[in-house]
């Protein structure tokens, strides 16, 4: 299992790493973009397509698997604390079956998309012709490692007899020590 976390570790950091650069891809377009409209009247044509069908897709699906991986997702523990930890575990079991499907559902979906994307060599015509099908791939690639991040989870939280120390997000607190994180 440790084998797999690493894996999984190793490639939601890579892309993460991938959203990165496309932000600063996005970035620097958009800057350039607007430069050369203002000093030279000459935009650069197919800007806000890109924007909308590569960046964006790259900034929002690529990192999920990362944000599983350090368990930084929105969690809301009104009650939580309340119970004991047999009951405890039991929820956090539930809630990464219901999260694996999810996710699993919305990555098979985009995967048909993007294979249908791909054979039908999908683009937008405007100012250029902009090919949008290599994009489409970006949402099953992140959702299908965020569903296999969700499943070892699941598997840590059902094995593991640390289990919530691997299913609850840390924060550094002064000094470099960590801490359970306040929400």
């Amino acid at each position: 299992m440790a084998l797999l976390e690493r894996i999984l570790g190793v490639a939601a950091r890579l892309l993460v790493w991938a959203a990165g650069a496309f932000l600063l891809a996005m970035a620097v377009h958009v800057c350039l973009d607007v430069a050369m409209k203002y000093f030279l009247n000459k935009p650069i044509p197919g800007t806000a397509e890109i924007v909308a069908r590569y960046y964006m897709l790259a900034a929002v699906f690529l990192p999920l698997a990362f944000v599983e991986l350090r368990n930084s997702g929105i969690a809301v523990d009104l009650f939580y604390n309340m119970f004991a930890p047999g009951w405890r575990r039991a929820m956090v079991a539930l809630s990464y079956v219901g999260q694996m499907s999810f996710f699993s559902l919305l990555a098979y979906q985009s995967s048909l998309d993007a294979l249908k994307s791909y054979d039908k060599q999908e683009y937008i015509d405007g100012q250029i012709v902009v090919y949008i099908w290599p994009a489409t791939f970006f949402l099953p690639i992140g959702l299908w490692l965020v569903a296999a991040m969700s499943l070892l989870r699941l598997a840590q939280t059902l094995i593991r007899s640390d289990w919530e120390v691997v299913t609850t997000h840390t924060v550094p607190l002064d000094g470099g020590q960590t801490g359970k994180e306040a929400i």
